[in-house]
Parts: C-alpha cells; sequence; structure tokens
C-alpha cells in the first residue's frame, strides 16, 4: 500500500532529523576527546617533519572558530555512512529492483571502502604536505584554519573516491557495463585510476601518486573477482 506524499515527507524529516541528533551527540564526544582526534589530524605534518608549533592562530577568535568547525566536520565526515544508511532506509521501497541482502552489502562495501580512504588519507598526507611545503623557503608557519580545512577536505575526497570499486560493481550487477571490458583491459583500467589519482592527490609527486594508485586498482580487482564468482 502506497503512503501519502505527506506522509513520506514526514517520514523523511524524522529521518534527517535523526541524522542531526546523531551528528550532535557524537559532536560532544569528539568535543571531549578533541585532543585525540586533533592528533590524529596533526600526524601527517609531523610525518613531514614539521610540528603543532609551526601552526598558528591569526586572530584572537580563530582558536575557537577552529575547534567548533572541526568538531562539526569531524563528526560529519565520521558519520556519513550511517547518515546516508538511515537515509536509505527512506529510499529503499522505491528501489524495487534492490533486494534487502543486495542493499545491505551495498551499504557494508561503502562503509569500508570510504574509512578506507579515510585511512589512506591520513596515511599518505605527510607526502602531500611535504611536497607542498618544499616550495617554500623560509620557515614554515601554518594557519591553523588553512592546515585543519585542508586535511579534512583531503580525507573526505580520498573516502568519496574509494568509492569507484562500489560504483563499478553497481554498474556491473545493472548490465551497463560488461565484466569482459575490464578484464580484457586491465592496463587502460589502471592508467584510468592512475588519472583519477593524480586529480584526487594534492600533489603530483610520484611516491602519493603510486601509493593511491595501487591500493584503488587493488580494490577494483577485489570487486571483479567478487562479481565474476557470484555469477559462477
Amino acid at each position: 500500500m502506497k503512503k501519502p506524499f505527506f506522509e513520506h515527507l514526514k517520514e523523511l524529516n524524522i529521518r534527517i532529523l535523526i541524522s542531526i541528533i546523531l551528528i550532535f551527540i557524537f559532536s560532544i564526544y569528539v568535543y571531549f576527546k578533541y585532543s585525540f582526534f586533533i592528533e590524529i589530524l596533526n600526524q601527517p605534518l609531523i610525518d613531514a617533519g614539521y610540528d603543532e608549533s609551526n601552526i598558528f592562530a591569526l586572530t584572537i577568535y580563530e582558536g575557537f572558530q577552529v575547534k567548533i568547525t572541526n568538531i562539526f566536520l569531524i563528526s560529519l565526515i565520521l558519520l556519513l555512512p550511517i547518515t546516508l544508511l538511515n537515509l536509505g532506509f527512506f529510499l529503499k521501497p522505491a528501489l524495487v529492483e534492490l533486494s534487502w541482502l543486495s542493499f545491505i552489502l551495498y551499504n557494508i562495501f561503502f562503509t569500508v571502502f570510504y574509512y578506507l580512504g579515510i585511512f589512506a588519507a591520513l596515511e599518505l598526507g605527510s607526502y602531500g604536505i611535504e611536497f607542498l611545503l618544499s616550495f617554500n623557503e623560509n620557515e614554515i608557519i601554518l594557519r591553523s584554519q588553512n592546515y585543519y580545512q585542508f586535511i579534512t577536505r583531503v580525507a573526505l575526497l580520498f573516502a568519496l573516491t574509494f568509492q569507484l570499486p562500489l560504483v563499478t560493481l553497481f554498474l556491473l550487477n545493472k548490465k551497463i557495463i560488461n565484466i569482459n571490458l575490464l578484464t580484457n583491459n586491465r592496463a587502460e583500467l589502471f592508467i584510468f585510476i592512475l588519472i583519477i589519482s593524480a586529480v584526487v592527490t594534492p600533489t603530483g609527486d610520484p611516491v602519493s601518486l603510486f601509493v593511491f594508485t595501487i591500493p584503488l586498482y587493488l580494490l577494483m580487482e577485489i570487486i571483479i573477482f567478487i562479481f565474476k564468482k557470484n555469477k559462477k
């Protein structure tokens, strides 16, 4: 039985409200554990040979502004898979061709690849920072607002880019692309991923480029393997 339009709208509003409440509650946790999360965000800078003394605030209120912004961004980024899952349950009835098992599996893959992307960004961040700061001939000082915006945006960008294997799996299941197209053109697939990596990575140095490309390509190979096994 189909629900009236306003019933759907009411359910959507409730789910959005639930997502906001979850982010707010998690923000409280991040606030009390702020030093822990900031250490994680500072680690790429430390690995690049710098430390927190190179980060400064330009205005008297910047410290407060940066902390509030960081708490919101950390909470939003870390809870994005849960938020999308919550909204996905609203959209699922409209996706009649997608079984509940496939729906759950897609969300599991999305979550795993998403956090792998964040992990990769934090691990590779030091290479990008070191490369970018190498162009400065004087003593390095970083404005806190700019640094944390950079590292959080890169983390989110990596997390979303790591969804490429999942998008590929979806296209394969919908028969929009053929599995033979991928298996017979592996060299071209690697070049395609290399180009995407060159766009996503904050620098053009070959180290960070290939360290990002290889795991992403391996994820594509895993998706190809899973799809072929599933077909058999």
